[in-house]
C-alpha cells in the first residue's frame, strides 16, 4: 500500500496558473470522493515558481490511507508569450507550419496514425478558409449589387473582403480557439527543429527537479503525469534525468510515468523530431521505470491505438511491452448522460482523463494519483474495480487473482 507518493504533472498547450489548476484538481477530488465513498481534501498552495507549483493531499478510506503531493511543472508563462503575438503574424508562422507539416510528409502520417488528430490539425485552417470564402461571397456580392466592374471592382472587392476575414478572425479567433491552436501548431514546429532554447532551458529544470525529487527518497512512489503535449514533455524531462542521474530508480522511490491523452507522436512523426524519438526509446528501453499510456477512442486530439515508441498503429492492449497500454471508454468513466452531454466538446473529453470519474471505471485519474494501490497495480487490467469495496475499503486480494483479474480484462477489451 502507498502511504506517501509525489505526482508530477507535466500539461500540453494550455497557459493554466497554478490557482486554477488546484481549483481543478479539488473539483476532481469531489467527484472521487463521491464515485468511490472516499474522503480527500487538499491544501492551498504551498510553494510556486516560474517552474513549478505544489499542494498536499490527503486521501482515505475505512482502512487505509494516502498523502500525495501534487507538484505541476510549469511552462504556461511561455505559452502566454506565444499569445500575445499579433494576427499576421500569428497567421504567417501557422502557414509556414503547414508547409513544413506538408512538405516533410508529418501530415500525411498524421492520417495513418489517426485521421481524427489530422483533422484536429487541419481544423483552424479550415475555419481560415471559411473566413476567406465568407469575405470573397461577401466581397463579390457588394460590387456585383452596386454594378462595379474592371479594376474599381477588384480593389473595392478585395478590401470588402479583407475588412470581413479580419472582423471574422477578431471574433471567432479566441471564441473556437483557432488562435490557441495556431499557437499550439507553430510551438511545436519551432520545438521539433529546436527553435525554442527557452522552453528546452524549461525542461532541463524539469529534469533537475524531477532528480533531486527521486534523491530525496522519502516518498514509496514517484508518478510523472503528461497529459497531450506534456507526454512528449515528460519523455524528454526522464531522458534527461537519466542523463544527469543514471542511478535515477534506485533511490528508493518507484519511478512511474504515466501518459495521458497523449500527442508524443506529434513530434516523432516529424523528421526532425529524433530528440523526442531518443528520449522515448530511452524510456521505453529503461525496465525500472513503470510506464502506462492511456488511450481513448472519443479523444479527438490524441493518437488512439497508436504506440508512441515502434510508431506503428496497434489493434490490442499491451501488457507486455513499453508502454504498457490501455484502452479505455469515456462513456464508463462519465456516465452515459454526461458522456452524451460533452460528447462533442472535444477540450472537455480530453481533459476527462486528468479529471474525477462521475463513475467507477478501471482508469481514474484520482485513484492513480491518489489512491493507495501501487502504480503497476492501480494502472493493470480492471483498476480498482475489484479492489474496493462499496465504502471505500481496500479489500484484500491474493497476487494470483489480481493476475487473473487483469488477464480476463485483457481479453475482454481485445475482443471488443
Amino acid at each position: 500500500m502507498i502511504a506517501r507518493r509525489h505526482v508530477f504533472h507535466i500539461g500540453g498547450y494550455d497557459p493554466i496558473l497554478p490557482d486554477t489548476q488546484l481549483e481543478r484538481f479539488r473539483r476532481s477530488l469531489s467527484s472521487f470522493e463521491k464515485t468511490w465513498s472516499v474522503s480527500a481534501k487538499a491544501s492551498g498552495v504551498l510553494d510556486a515558481t516560474n517552474v513549478s507549483a505544489s499542494w498536499r493531499a490527503e486521501t482515505s478510506g475505512p482502512n487505509w490511507q494516502t498523502e500525495t503531493t501534487y507538484e505541476m511543472l510549469r511552462w504556461d508563462d511561455l505559452i502566454l508569450q506565444d499569445h500575445s503575438r499579433g494576427m499576421l503574424s500569428r497567421l504567417g508562422a501557422a502557414f509556414v507550419t503547414l508547409g513544413d507539416w506538408l512538405v516533410t510528409g508529418t501530415l500525411f502520417r498524421f492520417f495513418y496514425a489517426s485521421w481524427k488528430y489530422a483533422g484536429f490539425f487541419l481544423f483552424s485552417y479550415l475555419w481560415i478558409a471559411g473566413f476567406a470564402a465568407s469575405g470573397a461571397a461577401v466581397g463579390y456580392g457588394l460590387t456585383w449589387l452596386l454594378g462595379m466592374s474592371g479594376a474599381a471592382a477588384w480593389i473595392a472587392g478585395g478590401v470588402v473582403a479583407a475588412a470581413v476575414f479580419t472582423a471574422l478572425l477578431h471574433h471567432y479567433g479566441w471564441r473556437k480557439p483557432i488562435n490557441h491552436v495556431f499557437d499550439d501548431w507553430i510551438f511545436s514546429r519551432q520545438y521539433v527543429h529546436g527553435q525554442r532554447p527557452k522552453m528546452t532551458a524549461r525542461v532541463d529544470e524539469f529534469a533537475r527537479v524531477i532528480v533531486a525529487r527521486a534523491q530525496k527518497a522519502d516518498v514509496d512512489e514517484i508518478v510523472i503525469v503528461g497529459h497531450c503535449l506534456g507526454a512528449a514533455l515528460v519523455m524528454e524531462a526522464v531522458a534527461r534525468a537519466l542523463a544527469l542521474d543514471p542511478d535515477l530508480p534506485q533511490h528508493g522511490p518507484t519511478i512511474c510515468v504515466m501518459t495521458v491523452s497523449a500527442t508524443i507522436p506529434k513530434f516523432a512523426l516529424h523528421p526532425a523530431g529524433k530528440s523526442v524519438r531518443a528520449a522515448t526509446r530511452l524510456v521505453a528501453d529503461t525496465p525500472a521505470i513503470r510506464w502506462t499510456e492511456y488511450h481513448a477512442r472519443d479523444d479527438v486530439i490524441s493518437f488512439y491505438r497508436f504506440d508512441p515508441v515502434t510508431l506503428k498503429r496497434r489493434s490490442r492492449d499491451r501488457d507486455e511491452g513499453r508502454p504498457n497500454i490501455r484502452r479505455v471508454q469515456m462513456h464508463a468513466m462519465m456516465g452515459m448522460e454526461q458522456f452524451k452531454r460533452y460528447r462533442f466538446s472535444f477540450m472537455r473529453i480530453h481533459y476527462q482523463m486528468v479529471m474525477g470519474n462521475q463513475c467507477r471505471a478501471p482508469y481514474d485519474y484520482c485513484m492513480v494519483v491518489c489512491g493507495p494501490l501501487p502504480f503497476d497495480e492501480i494502472t493493470a487490467g480492471e483498476g480498482g474495480l475489484k479492489r474496493f469495496g462499496a465504502d471505500g475499503a481496500l479489500l484484500d486480494m491474493p497476487l494470483a487473482k489480481i493476475t487473473s483479474s487483469q488477464s480476463q480484462a485483457g481479453a475482454s477489451v481485445n475482443a471488443a
